[in-house]
């Protein structure tokens, strides 16, 4: 006997007989689907193919794991393609086809490259310094204190007088009557500093032997003085018999002072222009007037010039 709904008996779904009016089938539905898993295909699955087999079940921790693999493979990759971009605009061009140990020594190659040639221009750098600084006269590294525009004075009592050349001026039956007036250069000129040294702007005196006094800027402690004068190049004779020769130094505290002796030096006529001369360590002394002696020159018997004289040290 079939089983009968009083559900829907009482609402006349069921004729006389009790055969039901109303035909109707129920569908089951699962909320969460399954994954079907066919059987490999065998002797005894031929006739099955309508059986449903076992389920397997995929867990909310293994899928996770796939996509927390997924993003990391898409991190890679991404990174990957901006290394590839830098270094493909901007860097080095880098075959990415080679393993990643020959990508790393060669850049590390091309490191080693551009130290050794920033190593060469620094070499350079300093050959080109010592040549510039070998070009400009060790006096002139050094602060002069003997310099007009610093303050320094000629004491011209304790100088030697100049030298005054023989001029022609009006004459009659052999008789000068107007002396001609000749040029006289003043001892200041030697602590002016010109720069470049003129033939002929120089202080003169007679003979082969003369001195000069100048009062210094500041009281300093003497280390150096430089001596100067034309060079042959630019003399019109081609010759500097008038330069000094051998000449002494002599430093003072006070105009009174007896003088002290700093040393005495030689003058290459071969060298610079400007030759600068170290006093030595124990004749160094707080002076505030230096004395410059001229022993003799290179051969001129009338006159010696001198074009340039600096005294340097430290301020005391």
């Amino acid at each position: 006997m079939l089983r009968r709904s009083e559900r829907l008996q009482s609402v006349g779904c069921y004729s006389r007989e009790g055969e039901p009016i109303i035909s109707y089938k129920e569908t089951l539905y699962r909320i969460f689907k399954r994954r079907r898993l066919r059987p490999r295909p065998g002797p005894d699955t031929a006739d099955h193919d309508d059986v449903d087999s076992d389920y397997t079940i995929v867990s909310d921790s293994s899928r996770g794991l796939f996509g927390a693999t997924k993003a990391l493979g898409l991190l890679v990759l991404m990174l990957a393609l901006c290394f590839g971009l830098i270094f493909g605009i901007g860097g080095p061009k880098i075959d990415f086809s080679t393993p990643f140990m020959s990508k790393l020594q060669y850049l590390m190659s091309e490191h080693e490259q551009v130290e050794r040639q920033l190593q060469q221009l620094q070499r350079e750098f300093m050959d080109i310094k010592k040549r510039m600084d070998f070009l400009l006269p060790v006096g002139d590294r050094m602060p002069n204190f003997a310099l007009e525009e610093l303050g320094a004075k000629m004491v011209k009592e304790q100088s030697s007088a100049s030298y005054l050349p023989e001029q022609s001026g009006l004459k009659l039956w052999g008789l000068t009557l107007i002396p001609a007036k000749p040029p006289c250069v003043r001892p200041r000129v030697v602590i002016q500093g010109r720069a470049p040294m003129v033939p002929g702007v120089c202080w003169s005196f007679a003979g082969s032997q003369g001195h000069l006094t100048a009062e210094l800027s500041h009281s300093i402690t003497i280390s150096h003085v430089t001596l100067g004068h034309i060079s042959k190049m630019v003399s019109p004779s081609g010759k500097i018999s008038s330069a000094p020769r051998m000449f002494s130094v002599f430093g003072k505290r006070a105009l009174g002072d007896s003088g002290v002796h700093l040393g005495t030096f030689l003058y290459d006529e071969n060298g610079d222009p400007l030759q600068t001369f170290r006093i030595p360590d124990h004749k160094v002394d707080v002076i505030r007037y230096v004395t410059l002696h001229v022993l003799n020159n290179l051969g001129n018997h009338k006159y010696s010039c001198l074009y340039s004289f600096g005294v340097h040290g430290k301020l005391t």
